[in-house]
């Protein structure tokens, strides 16, 4: 039997027993409270909380008993009830699955003794191993641009190595991080070097999930975050609002806000926001040269309840960024003048059915544009006599990107808990790249037998060009069941992903396989899980990287006249994930992950000079493995805390292809045979959160350690005043012979007050400082593949918003 008919026959049995975790967007938890009669109470008060997340919705019920809870992430809960006259409720809840939870509860009438002591469970029984962050946190988030501070944000999850420009690397991998945005799958680079941040103020809660991955999710599994925006189903009052204004150092302005209506069967929820900074990316200097930047970005989001089966949601986003291209020193000595303009649209639709209680099917279609051009100073006509102020090489690019998708699943809930998925995915990536360069340094630096001689003034002036369209497709089948048998949870799923470009297709047939065991005496979950990762290249500037153009340019030894001997394929990895959750009491919770994973067609990126522009690369082999602990405190008399500890080893091994290497000098090597470490490894980070809040006050501090990831040979950067500043934050790693970049330790303070006006009027000033010591430090420095950018010095930040 083939894979494509394994895969679809699986299609066609919904009634194979067990769950997963849903692909579209959020949970509902419906339910109706009676008395000891059977006669409806009305006003129960009720909470579903999130103890670890912060996560915490109220509702009442109706003159009928009835309550409804939307929009609620996936995840397990604590629901409270309360009513005068009758004892409280306590009842934990699993939501994760788009089947809407309906619960009866029956009201005690109280005794001598009303309140009910009860320790609420911190532990989840769920195989995979994830992280749940709710809006509440989000919000005092400290970042000198609150709209740009997602990324900051995820770096609290163990494992994941903070880089520049609020790139990441997790687990030993470049950045193959997979959104999913109310269910709609997003794997493309939304940091500022590639396109428009995604702004937390839509976000009402999210969960990184990093081991235990759900066969549902594809793209780039490596880790995923299933992000829930905000909606207006159910405003109290009809109607809410805020508007804010920020301000920070380095010129930094930002200007936000947002509106949300309706009521149980419609709702909308609009945000915006724009920035401004001189210091709008991290440079590759501590003087800041050429980098002013400014940034906008909407998003709008419409809920529909269509009667007692159907729900309609319709979401638009779009953003627009223009910066300047940060200059070294003789860059900036030259009058040099790059920029770099980005621009993103999206648009989705989903619609649920439900059959019946047990069983819905998840429609969804979604299309994204998003474009990239970077502009030189002034324009080089062909036979150029010399190079004008853009050194060492003048280049223009055009860069359209765009996903058209298609999903649908079929939900089926068995037993209490148990549920099972099956779906299909199909999305087409059409590109089109326009690229030109000339070298306009000195002729000497080029070999005359060099292939690159053409480009440069003393070879005749020639620009290269290089102009492709192109349209990947990927299709995918998967089915997932999460089932539970008592104290035991088995995750099961199987995945199949066809990825085709250039008349070549390669494919994976994926198990996805998690179980754990809960023992209630204790409090402690034991987990292990074992995902294959099929991994999409990148697709920023994909048809450039993987062209014979670009090898033959390059002098790439590995590539032939087949396309595909160059061609930057999808990496296949092999993850093992084991871990031991404990709660510690009432008040917190301890995880510790040992994982390891192995590739092959391992995925990187080699950055364009200082651009911030990056070609995908693969190298034939990856070896990771680490060690995560995470610890969180919960709220205890208004103080809460977290830890997170993790070492990461990665290592790989040649030989290279893809990128645009472009060398005009004898001093490159490809790194093409044994195993060394790559520059995402890092043998500790670590980030601890303090928080204090009571009242409308809170104070918070963090520290984030960094052990120094993998840099370059800094023999070129010697008596060169582009990169000498960088030589005394360098090390050498004797016992992996490497140079490192020098461990860098860093707290934030921030803090604030909310002042109640009445009703829903509600006036909040905050501040923060940001890299309180004034620590000099490097992200990198001389990585082929991230370059060298300098760590943001001191800085302060200024906030007022205001509810309504």
């Amino acid at each position: 039997m083939s894979r494509i008919t394994l895969l679809a026959t699986l299609l066609c049995l919904p009634a194979l027993a067990a769950p997963a975790s849903a692909l579209a967007s959020s949970a509902t938890l419906t339910g109706r409270i009676l008395d000891e009669s059977g006669h409806p109470v009305a006003g129960a008060r009720l909470a579903l909380i999130h103890p670890l997340s912060g996560f915490r919705q109220h509702r009442a019920t109706d003159s009928q008993g009835r309550f409804t809870f939307h929009n609620v992430p996936f995840s397990d809960y604590h629901l409270e009830v309360l009513a005068p006259g009758f004892q409280e409720v306590h009842r934990e809840v699993e939501l994760r699955s788009t089947l809407p939870v309906d619960l009866a509860l029956d009201l005690k009438t109280a005794g001598a003794t009303v309140a009910v002591e009860e320790i609420l469970s911190l532990v989840e029984s769920h195989p995979s191993t994830h992280l749940a962050i709710d809006r509440s946190a989000i919000r005092l988030a400290s970042a000198p641009v609150q709209s740009r501070a997602l990324e900051s944000i995820l770096l609290a999850t163990p494992g994941f190595a903070a880089n520049d420009n609020g790139r990441f690397h997790f687990r030993g991998s470049h950045g193959q991080l997979t959104f999913v945005v109310d269910g709609i799958p997003l794997s493309d680079h939304t940091h500022a070097t590639h396109s428009n941040s995604l702004d937390p103020s839509q976000v009402d809660s999210l969960e990184v999930i990093t081991g235990g991955i759900s066969a549902e999710h594809g793209g780039k599994p490596v880790a995923v975050v299933n992000l829930t925006t905000r909606s207006g189903l159910g405003t109290p009052g009809g109607f809410a609002g805020e508007v804010s204004l920020g301000a920070a150092r380095f010129g930094t302005f930002e200007t936000a806000f947002t509106a949300q209506g309706g009521a149980d069967a419609f709702g909308y929820f609009v945000s915006g926001a724009a920035s401004r900074s001189e210091r709008f990316l991290d440079p590759v200097d501590f003087r800041n040269f050429h980098n002013t930047g400014g940034t906008g970005r909407l998003f709008a989001r419409f809920d529909w309840i269509l009667g007692d089966r159907d729900t309609l949601r319709l979401s638009l986003s779009g953003g627009r960024t223009r910066r300047d291209v940060v200059n070294l020193v003789s860059q900036e000595a030259a009058g040099m003048d790059q920029a770099v303009a980005t621009t993103d649209a999206n648009l989705s639709l989903a619609w649920t059915h439900l059959f019946s209680a047990r069983q819905s099917l998840d429609l969804s279609a979604y299309g994204r544009h998003a474009t990239s051009k970077l502009d030189p100073t002034r324009d080089l006509a062909p036979g150029f006599p010399a190079g004008g102020p853009d050194t060492p090489v003048w280049a223009r690019q055009d860069r359209r990107l765009g996903n058209l998708g298609f999903l649908a699943a079929f939900n089926q809930r068995f037993g209490a808990e148990s549920t099972f998925k099956v779906g299909i995915q199909t999305v087409s990536f059409p590109l089109r790249e326009t690229f030109r360069f000339a070298f306009t340094t000195d002729d000497a630096v080029v070999d005359p037998a060099s292939p690159l001689y053409a480009y440069t003034p003393a070879g005749g002036g020639a620009l290269w060009t290089f102009r492709e369209t192109l349209a990947p497709n990927l299709h995918s089948v998967f089915a997932q069941t999460d089932l539970h048998l008592g104290d035991l949870f088995l995750a099961l799923g199987l995945r199949y992903d066809r990825w085709s470009l250039r008349g070549l297709a390669d494919d994976a047939l994926q198990p996805r396989l998690g179980a754990s065991y809960r023992f209630p005496g204790t409090r402690t979950t034991l987990r292990a899980s074992y995902d294959r990762l099929f991994i999409t290249p990148d697709r920023e500037n994909l048809a450039l990287s993987s062209s014979h153009e670009a090898a033959e340019l390059g002098e790439d030894d590995h590539a032939g006249e087949d396309h595909g001997i160059h061609q930057v394929r999808p990496e296949v990895q092999d993850a093992w994930t084991v871990g031991v959750e404990q709660q510690l009491g009432g008040w917190g919770r301890v995880a510790v992950d040992a994982w390891q994973r192995r590739s092959r067609n391992t995925a990187d990126v080699a950055q364009f000079l200082n651009t911030g522009i990056e070609f995908p690369i693969a190298f034939a082999r990856g070896r990771f493995h680490g060690l995560n602990l995470r610890f969180d405190l919960v709220p205890v008399a208004g103080f809460s805390a977290y830890l997170s500890l993790a070492r990461t080893r990665a290592l790989v091994e040649g030989p290279l292809v893809g990128g645009l290497e472009l060398h005009a000098g004898d001093d490159h090597a490809h790194e093409t045979e044994g195993r060394f470490p790559i520059d995402h490894d890092q043998k500790l980070s670590a980030q601890l959160g303090l928080r204090y809040e009571r009242e409308g006050w809170w104070l918070q501090a963090q520290g984030r350690h960094d052990s120094g990831l993998v840099a370059g040979d800094p023999d070129g950067a010697v008596g060169n005043p582009d990169l000498a500043f960088g030589l005394d934050l360098i090390r050498f790693d004797a016992a992996d012979g490497v140079w490192r970049v020098k461990p860098r330790t860093t707290w934030n303070l921030g803090g604030g007050r909310t002042f109640d006006l009445g009703g829903r009027r509600r006036l909040t000033l905050a501040a923060d400082l940001l890299n309180v010591f004034d620590t000099r430090a490097l992200y990198n420095f001389l990585s082929h593949r991230g370059g060298t950018h300098v760590f943001p010095p001191r800085t302060w930040t200024a906030r007022v918003k205001y509810n309504f």
